[in-house]
């Protein structure tokens, strides 16, 4: 597919080394970051982006572009971009470039000076390369390199260890992040810019459609402060992550020294990638007299990108502090609530239980008897002398007493 991208010429061979660094030397510096979120890698079938790059600092009503300048520098300069790893050191990628100003192996070329030497690149795109051309880009870029550094006649006899060297290299490779490479090349006494300053990196590119596009952000926790022992059990809802490139760090800067640790989980505490269960980490010095504030936030493993920081509280593990003692006082409440409740229950099933039982035993047992008192009929003989006595009044008075105090 011909995306119609202006065609210009490579810029000339690079044979000298960097100019070297000093003091009142010139030297490039980057004035705009490129966006590092947003922008979407394009495969060449899909044609170009619909817009350029932006900047870091760009705004529906005020765009910018990556930007470089050249300082204590007076004359022409020809600054060159193209795209890197986002690992250290940085490699050649084997995305490309598109855009005005651009060559056929994905660089962008703009000349600057001799007034203004800044540099502005308003339309750039970057075409997405396919995983099975992978390998072949990175060989040729590989090529080109080597041919800048070495010279001709050093390509033949180190082209099978470019294969090599790009096969290792495409493994490696993340082709959702890219950088950007800016290298300035000054005049020579002929007038080719073959005088290299130090190249400077941009920050980190993502591509929109990969998984760590997003940028990280804590939403929520249930917990803002614990042990110092650590060991406490959080929930912390999240903008997605992935659970196997995230990692939960708890840090403090100040005069004395920075400290860091990490909170403890591991990828199946991360659910459906907007909840993580952790646990705290112990903070370094267990002597604390009174609380103590550290960050906390969450960081990408690979990219290294993080969160904005939250506040985390450590308190000293002290068993006649507040909170231990209201922890205390309600667990013994609750426990007393428990046995008391069950008891008075049990005691009053007991005592109805108890007393149907000893009742429907009685009134047997007084049927059994009575029947067989009026089967001899001494029944009306008993009777008739307690009434005589008048002794049967009391004895129901007393087993009436006797009675209520048992089943009271």
């Amino acid at each position: 597919m011909n995306l119609n991208y202006d065609y210009i010429p490579p810029v000339d061979i690079k044979t000298e080394p960097y100019i070297p660094e000093n003091a009142h030397g010139p030297y490039i510096q980057i004035i705009e970051e490129p966006k590092q979120r947003g922008f979407r890698f394009r495969y060449e079938c899909e044609g170009p982006s619909h817009g350029g790059l932006p900047g870091a600092s760009s705004e529906r009503n005020r765009r910018t572009y990556p930007t470089v300048k050249v300082n204590n520098y007076v004359g022409h300069a020809r600054v060159e971009v193209q795209l890197v790893t986002h690992s250290d050191p940085a490699r050649v990628h084997a995305h490309s470039l598109v855009g005005r100003q651009c060559t056929e192996n994905g660089t962008c070329t703009l000349d600057v000076g001799p007034n203004d030497l800044t540099a502005s690149f308003s339309n750039l795109g970057i075409l997405h390369v396919t995983k099975k051309g992978v390998m072949e880009v990175l060989t040729r870029r590989l090529r080109d390199e080597r041919r800048q550094q070495k010279g001709l006649h050093h390509l033949f006899s180190e082209d099978s260890s470019m294969v090599k060297e790009a096969k290792e290299l495409g493994k490696v490779m993340d082709l959702n992040i890219v950088r950007l490479k800016f290298t300035a090349y000054l005049q020579d006494s002929n007038g080719g810019f073959t005088r290299a300053l130090k190249p400077v990196v941009s920050n980190p590119i993502y591509d929109s459609k990969s998984p760590n596009a997003s940028n990280l952000k804590i939403s929520r926790m249930d917990k803002t402060c614990g042990s110092v022992f650590g060991g406490d059990e959080i929930f912390l809802l999240c903008d997605k992550v992935q659970k196997d490139d995230i990692e939960i760090r708890f840090y403090e800067e100040d005069e004395e020294g920075a400290w860091e640790a990490f909170g403890d989980f591991s990828p199946t505490d991360v659910h459906k990638q907007y909840a993580i269960v952790f646990r705290t980490p112990p903070y370094h010095s267990m002597e604390i007299q009174g609380s103590v504030p550290v960050f906390l936030q969450l960081k990408r493993k690979k990219a290294g990108d993080s969160s904005e920081p939250k506040i985390f509280t450590y308190v000293p593990h002290v068993h006649g502090t507040a909170r231990y003692r209201v922890t205390r006082y309600t667990t013994r409440y609750t426990a007393r609530y428990r046995v008391t409740r069950y008891t008075t229950r049990y005691t009053a099933r007991y005592r109805d239980t108890r007393y149907t039982t000893r009742y429907t035993a009685r009134y047997r047992v007084t049927d059994i008897l009575l029947d067989i008192l009026l089967d001899i009929e001494i029944l009306d003989i008993l009777l008739d002398i307690l009434l005589d006595i008048e002794l049967l009044d009391i004895l129901l008075d007393i087993l009436l007493d006797i009675e209520l105090q048992i089943y009271y």
